[in-house]
């Protein structure tokens, strides 16, 4: 017997390993809720309430908010070092500071143009190259200076050498704070939105301006200007790296798994779990985990906030088949050649919409309007289409199989062929244009074991 627990408040509780098949989970607060390699299969969560328990969500985000500080100081102190490097002004050092400022501009536009994880691959052969250029100018300097005997010239060498490394580790320390900062915001905007992502950069920007105005004391103007134009531009591009990569920017995806798998790490957890052919109308799904997760049939419809659940792995990292679930309206729309297969679209609005050799095997379409669409050559093995309304289709070479389920079909006639200029009027059947077929002559009239398109 399926066991129920509607509205019931499971924040915390683990059902992890257990074969909860068909349960009623509806309306229930499941924050926290660990559901790791369950069975749960034809299990009802409509309007379930899943994602973090409060006192994680705030430990979380005051973690977030820390870090960000922290992170603030240290874009601040990236500048801070390039200024001071000039402010001791002799030529070497002014060469260095000009290549750390361009190295740091170059991994700033590569952040925007290509993403964080590219700026970092970017960013490491940049240093790994400057470390390798001083040590060899600093041994082509050495053979030059060989037999002067002078201490000053080994002293020369030493101060160069030390320039370039502190011009290295500004770049560095700039670098880590854009990247911090952002990925905070990222955390912090998938706890509680775009507000708090605005309030987690401003308090880096509180902290880095804090710096500036020290800095600019010891080390006056000249000091102060690359800290402040180092900090303005870490925090405007820690904002945008942060809302594009909330906005599922597939460039900043790697900052976005990152910050996300660290936040559902403690939400509800379906890691691993038989969801097929599960229910979630309606139900928040904010910081839930599906990593793994079998998703057959699963229904999405009217889901909220799945945008900012851990998907990966799984369909639903298309943005596109997400809102299509989510909303199960393909009306006039084009999915010709899509892999669809598995999903649920039990009730979907269908018609008029294109399905030419579209996947959509062991795919739920029970009680769909499928009225007018083009099913030439779909694979449909396994498809429930029970219920459905077909009158109109275009089925000409579509994938039907015995275990296809026709069972209750609606329809009145279908088209063999799509019309074309050469023939506006495609094989219908039935033939005769006055005629129509009766309640379930559609279904005995498709024989799977034959080909539809030579009837």
């Amino acid at each position: 017997m399926a066991q129920n627990y509607r509205r019931a408040k499971l924040r915390g509780k683990s059902f992890k390993g257990q074969d909860l098949t068909g349960a009623d989970f509806s309306y229930c607060d499941i924050r926290g809720t660990d559901f790791t390699d369950a069975i749960l299969r034809g299990a009802n969560f409509s309007h379930a309430r899943a994602g973090l328990q409060r006192r994680w969500a705030i430990t979380i985000l005051i973690s977030a908010l820390l870090l960000s500080a922290v992170s603030g100081l240290l874009s601040a102190v990236g500048g801070s070092l390039l200024g001071f490097i000039v402010v001791n002004g002799n030529r070497e050092n002014i060469y260095v500071a000009v290549i750390s400022c361009i190295v740091l501009l170059l991994f700033f536009l590569i952040t925007m143009r290509r993403g964080v994880a590219a700026a970092c691959g970017f960013l490491a052969v940049a240093v790994v190259c400057a470390g390798v250029a001083a040590v060899v100018w600093a041994g082509v300097v050495a053979v030059a200076w060989v037999g002067t005997g002078t201490q000053t010239r080994v002293m020369e060498l030493s101060a160069i050498v030390t320039v370039v490394i502190i011009g290295a580790v500004a770049v560095i320390v700039a670098a880590t704070g854009l990247v911090v900062i952002a990925g905070a915001a990222v955390v912090a905007g998938a706890i509680a939105g775009l507000f708090v992502v605005a309030v987690t950069v401003a308090m880096a920007g509180a902290v880095a301006g804090a710096v500036v105005v020290a800095g600019a004391k010891v080390g006056g103007v000249t000091a102060g200007a690359p800290s402040v134009i180092v900090a303005v531009l870490t925090l405007i591009l820690s904002a945008e790296v942060s809302c594009r990569a909330l906005f599922e920017d597939e460039k900043q995806s790697w900052l976005r798994n990152i910050a996300f798998g660290l936040v559902t790490r403690r939400g509800t957890s379906f890691q691993g779990s038989d969801l097929t052919d599960a229910d979630f109308t309606q139900a928040i799904l904010k910081n839930t985990y599906f990593i793994k997760s079998i998703l057959t049939r699963t229904c999405w419809f009217q889901a909220k906030k799945l945008n900012i659940a851990d998907i990966r792995t799984t369909y639903l990292e298309d943005e596109n088949i997400r809102q299509l679930l989510i909303t199960k309206d393909l009306q006039n729309k084009n999915f010709d050649g899509w892999n669809l297969q598995g999903i649920n679209l039990q009730g979907a609005n269908i018609r008029d919409a294109s399905l030419v050799a579209a996947r959509l095997n062991e795919s739920n379409l029970q009680n769909a309007d499928i009225s007018r669409a083009n099913l030439t050559k779909a694979q449909l093995d396994r498809t429930d289409f029970r219920g459905a309304i077909l009158t109109g289709a275009y089925i000409g070479d579509w994938g039907i199989t015995p275990e296809t389920k026709l069972d209750g079909v609606q329809c009145e006639y279908i088209f063999m062929y799509v019309p074309t200029k050469d023939n506006p009027n495609p094989y219908r059947v039935p033939a005769n244009w006055e005629e129509t077929f009766k309640d379930g002559e559609f279904t005995q009239f498709i024989n799977p074991s034959s080909n539809v398109s030579k009837i």
